[in-house]
């Protein structure tokens, strides 16, 4: 496909698609991006071999995919890194968004999380800066208590980075 684009960052997020193939998405394809030059953070509190070759490993707290969710949208927010023609033209209640967002400082995520703040920061800098940037979550995610809220956040700091529905993304 002449429109196709390597990701310049994946976010797998709850996943480890290396082993598991889930949603018929082989593995062997994220190791031939990696080859390509796509970055790789992987949020998970297991130590996989993924993560051992990612450029940012938040092992997080088990249960708290949320918080860390609405603290990378709050860098987002809070340091202007988002992208205001998608958000413009693609969202509504965003204001909404950076208000809920707002109660969740880098500070309040790394306690509840385990995940220190420094990586937080450099992650969420990360998955705007490293475009396009796609995302892929999994079970780890989708079976907990806070499964909407945290899906809601993922798929919100997705669309921040003005990423969906492009090449790549």
């Amino acid at each position: 496909d002449p429109a196709y684009e390597v990701p310049g960052c994946i976010i797998c997020w709850g996943k480890d698609p290396l082993p598991s193939t889930p949603d018929g998405l082989w593995g062997h394809a994220v190791v031939e991006l990696m080859k390509r030059g796509t970055k790789i953070i992987t949020i998970d509190p297991r130590a996989t071999w993924l993560s051992t070759r990612a450029e940012y490993a938040l092992r997080l707290r088990p249960g708290t995919d949320a918080a860390l969710g609405m603290a990378m949208v709050n860098i987002m927010v809070e340091e202007d890194l988002y992208d205001h023609e998608f958000v413009e033209n693609w969202t509504y209640g965003f204001e909404d968004l950076a208000e809920v967002a707002s109660r969740y400082p880098v500070d309040v995520a790394e306690k509840i999380t385990w995940v220190p703040r420094e990586k937080i920061l450099e992650a969420a800098r990360m998955a705007v800066e490293c475009k396009p940037m796609t995302m892929q979550w999994g079970l780890a995610l989708d079976q907990t208590r806070e499964c909407i809220s945290g899906s809601m956040a993922l798929v919100a700091l997705w669309a921040l980075t003005g990423c969906i529905d492009v090449p790549g993304g």
